[in-house]
């Protein structure tokens, strides 16, 4: 499984690399509709937004490194996911050529992570999912 996207996870001052096979960004609208006797319903958008990311990659079995940054495995990735609740944590997407890209940094809380073993990857890696509430990324909103 080739991970294509690459990621930065930052926890405090601690940055990971992240292998990457999907990401989402989803923003939750809450309009207000009242419907009215006779006439087309009142919609109104009170402008509330819940921006959230949602990653899907693999996590070795051991730490490892790119060279530069420290690509964690699931156990330190969980150890992290578990420790940090009070700290934002920075989500930073890189254009491949190892500079951070215009618009692309998402700073939020860990909503849900889950780690899969995969049969006969064991000793590989592990698949996991991970969501995040966010602010908007640092130049929307």
């Amino acid at each position: 499984m080739a991970a294509t996207l690459d990621i930065n996870l930052t926890f405090a001052s601690t940055v990971y690399a992240l292998q990457i096979d999907e990401l989402v960004v989803n923003i939750r609208r809450s309009p207000y509709s009242q419907g009215m006797y006779g006439r087309d319903p009142l919609i109104k958008d009170f402008g509330f937004g819940e921006p959230s990311v949602r990653l899907r990659g693999i996590l070795p079995v051991a730490d490892g490194s790119d060279g530069t940054r420290t690509i964690p495995s699931k156990d330190t990735l969980e150890d992290k996911v578990t420790d940090n609740f009070a700290d934002d944590i920075t989500l930073t997407i890189l254009d491949g050529s190892g500079a951070v890209g215009s618009n692309s940094t998402y700073v939020g809380k860990i909503s849900d992570f889950s780690a899969t073993l995969v049969p006969g990857k064991e000793t590989q890696y592990w698949t996991f999912t991970m969501s995040l509430v966010t602010k908007y990324r640092d130049s929307a909103a």
